[in-house]
C-alpha cells in the first residue's frame, strides 16, 4: 500500500477534523513516508539482504534460478503404506 492510502486510512479521523483537510492530508502524508516508506526503515530492520545495481539485476536472477533448478529436495523414504479401511 503506497503512502497516501495508508495515511488516508490511519489518520482518517484527524483529516476530517482539520480545518484545512488537504493540507493536513498532505502533511502526515509526508510524515508516514518518511517514517515508514523509505528504505532505510526496512534495512535499520534488516529486512534488505542486498542492495542490486540495476544493470545486474538480469544477471542475478538467472543465477539464482539457476541454483533452483538444480535443487534436489531429500526425503526420507515412506516407513509404512496406506491401510485398506
Amino acid at each position: 500500500m503506497g503512502a497516501e492510502g495508508a495515511a488516508e486510512i490511519i489518520f482518517r479521523k484527524e483529516i476530517s477534523e482539520a480545518t484545512d483537510p488537504a493540507a493536513k492530508r498532505k502533511e502526515l502524508t509526508e510524515n508516514y513516508r518518511e517514517a515508514f516508506a523509505n528504505p532505510y526503515v526496512a534495512a535499520g530492520r534488516r529486512h534488505v539482504d542486498d542492495i542490486i545495481d540495476p544493470a545486474r539485476t538480469r544477471i542475478l536472477l538467472v543465477e539464482a534460478l539457476d541454483l533452483l533448478y538444480r535443487k534436489r529436495e531429500l526425503r526420507p523414504q515412506k516407513k509404512h503404506g496406506n491401510i485398506p479401511l
